[in-house]
């Protein structure tokens, strides 16, 4: 048998030798390092990190125990009592992180080489089920010692799961997992690095990853909102969050039980007339709505989409971006969604709310361009089909044209001639909203100047 495995691992080295390697070769160099030890916890897709550690073989040399907690007295006897009565939460994993990783340190610590480096591995996960169409997400996590005898670290990261089938969410789960473990112990100085790895061997499309965090000792240096910014450029993620501390959140917590304003733009710099956007849109849409400002969160959105498929990698002017608007006390997205639609899509995937797109006059020509829509079956139509099946409301701020006494609305806007009946049925039905700043503090701008339509 040792010499069985003994080949395998030299043939899994010449297959990877030259390019990063497979999540099979990422377990089985663990497995090989006598170092390494833990305890794997998953709760809610199956035991599929463990799994992967096992078929890997020599696991027995890396994984001192694997847990599931299926039962909720169970988990609730093992990691206390959750206040929410939710059990797929940040504060659940950093329970279980907490628990398991005392446990494998005051069993075994004593018997153990000095130079051991020890960890615990957790997951909390609703995965897709028969009778269910919730979102399917997790909190997946290790706290880890990245050398012999030191104050442990860890990474936490929230997870989407997009595969349509269990199975399917169970496997990219285990990936994802062993992918972690693996980099928070060879890549803890690279950060960066680690984080492009957690992908590996998962095709585009399988899963999100929304959030992550990294603290201790190995991560003194590191800057969570330059890593949650990499979470889009390296396409993780369509979608990251800020809040107006300029902290790295969570999308669904600042999303839950709440409508959506969004103003897009590149930020080059915040200028009053957005400010004045921004004021003007939250006084219309919570009207609108017949609902107090405190349960609308309005967004500075920045897309990096153009960018990214030019290779142009903006990350730190991006992070400087955040910091500045983020100052002024707005919330701030960064995304990866060109089209507004996608924006409508993404934010009503699970949950039924209300959406309000702030636009200067002059963009609303660019999303009634039928150029901006091409590779799409139904083109403008279905664009806009997407765009409107939620209750979303697009809230035009008027323009006052440069060297004219004219204000150019929403309602006096010149559309052209093909699209003047789309035109007003969508403002015949509310779908389109005039702002009414004080013509007084109207100025003059160019809209494109900031490239609000990027």
């Amino acid at each position: 048998m040792p010499g069985k495995v003994k080949r395998r691992m030299t043939q899994e080295a010449t297959a990877t030798k030259g390019s990063r390697p497979g999540t099979r070769q990422k377990a089985w160099q663990l497995n090989a390092d006598p170092r390494v030890f833990g305890t794997i916890a998953e709760i809610g897709a199956g035991q599929e990190v463990a799994r992967r550690f096992f078929r890997a073989g020599k696991a027995s040399a890396t994984v001192a125990k694997t847990v599931s907690a299926y039962d909720m007295q169970m988990s609730d006897a093992m990691y206390g009592v959750e206040q929410s009565g939710r059990y797929v939460t940040r504060s659940r994993l950093e329970n279980i992180l907490d628990t398991e990783y005392t446990d494998i340190v005051r069993r075994v610590a004593h018997s153990r080489s000095e130079d051991s480096t020890f960890f615990a591995f957790g997951d909390t996960v609703a995965a897709k089920t028969f009778r269910s169409d919730r979102d399917c997400h997790g909190w997946m996590g290790v706290r880890f010692q990245h050398q012999p005898r030191t104050e442990p670290s860890q990474i936490l990261l929230h997870v989407r799961m997009l595969d349509r089938t269990n199975r399917d969410q169970q496997e990219s789960l285990g990936i994802l997992g062993v992918n972690l473990i693996s980099g928070a112990f060879t890549h803890w100085s690279e950060p960066d690095v680690l984080l492009d790895g957690l992908a590996d061997d998962l095709d585009w499309g399988r899963i999100e990853v929304d959030f992550i965090h990294f603290e201790g000792t190995a991560f003194a240096e590191v800057d969570n909102r330059l890593l949650n910014l990499r979470l889009v450029t390296s396409s993780l993620s369509p979608v990251v969050m800020f809040s107006p501390e300029g902290e790295a959140v969570m999308p669904a917590d600042l999303l839950f039980r709440r409508h959506v304003l969004v103003l897009r733009g590149t930020f080059r710099p915040f200028t009053a007339v957005q400010a004045d956007m921004i004021r003007c849109g939250m006084e219309t849409f919570s009207q609108e709505l017949a609902t107090s400002p405190k349960n609308v969160v309005c967004f500075c959105e920045m897309n990096v989409a153009r960018h990214l498929s030019q290779g142009i990698d903006e990350t730190y002017d991006l992070e400087d971006r955040v910091v500045s608007i983020a100052a002024r006390g707005h919330h701030v997205m960064v995304t990866s969604h060109l089209r507004y639609f996608r924006l409508s899509e993404y934010f009503t995937r699970h949950d039924k709310r209300s959406i309000g797109l702030i636009l200067s006059v002059d963009n609303v020509l660019d999303i009634l361009d039928d150029r901006y829509y091409d590779g799409m079956q139904g083109g403008i139509l279905e664009a806009m089909g997407k765009l409107f099946t939620s209750d979303t409301r697009l809230l035009v701020y008027p323009n006052l044209l440069p060297g004219k006494a004219e204000i150019v609305t929403a309602a006096n806007l010149e559309v052209p001639e093909h699209q003047r009946y789309l035109y007003k049925h969508l403002m015949h039905n509310g779908r389109i909203l005039d702002l009414k700043p004080d013509e007084a503090a109207l100025v003059p701008f160019d809209p494109r100047g900031d490239a609000t339509s990027e």
